[in-house]
């Protein structure tokens, strides 16, 4: 791929479940997301089931890349060293990289396993994804990705209580407490936007 900020169109897999059509406004400001240059990130969980014949959104949002900065710095310097450390050690880059030459403008084959473990979407019964927009198209160029539930509970373990809480005042504060969520997610899901 040689356009390291290549664009298409957004996929269904990063349209709204609820609405069925492309995320309109920033969770946390409203801000409208789908006019030319407005750069965000959408952020998806989904849990399978029924042999993965069935799948469930148990959350999902678009946030501006303003308000996603904001979140990022709230997470604590030894939380965020420890969640980049991890991903370096973790990542097989050349393999990433590989995978995106190899299929420049299919998103769903950059989805398809999991961006540390390798795991198929096939073989996990909870992922989140994650993509970068920019107005109504699609930036292919580190997203979008997939990571497996069982990665995300490495990385919950990695963040310090003060992360913790902020992660979790801003899911209170933007998806509600909900009770099925807090079943669902029982403390051990965090936003990677």
């Amino acid at each position: 791929m040689s356009d390291k900020n290549h664009h298409i169109e957004i996929p269904k897999e990063f349209h709204s479940y609820s609405t069925g059509s492309l995320f309109d406004q920033c969770i946390d400001c409203e801000k409208h997301l789908l006019e030319d240059k407005t750069e965000y990130f959408i952020e998806k969980a989904i849990k399978q089931y029924d042999g993965f014949s069935a799948q469930e959104i148990i959350f999902e949002y678009a946030i501006c890349i303003d308000c996603a900065e904001r979140v990022r710095k709230s997470i604590s310097q030894k939380s965020m060293r420890a969640i980049e450390k991890f991903f370096l050690e973790n990542i097989d880059f050349n393999k990433r990289i590989n995978l995106m030459n190899a299929y420049p403008e299919n998103p769903s084959a950059w989805i398809s396993n999991c961006l540390v473990s390798n795991s198929s979407v096939n073989d996990l019964t909870e992922y989140q994804i994650f993509a970068h927009c920019n107005g109504r198209s699609l930036n292919l160029s580190q997203m979008p990705y997939m990571v497996g539930g069982n990665t995300l509970e490495q990385l919950q373990y990695l963040l310090s209580s003060e992360t913790r809480d902020e992660l979790n005042d801003f899911m209170e504060k933007n998806l509600g407490p909900s009770p099925e969520l807090a079943e669902i997610l029982p403390g051990s899901r965090i936003v990677l936007i």
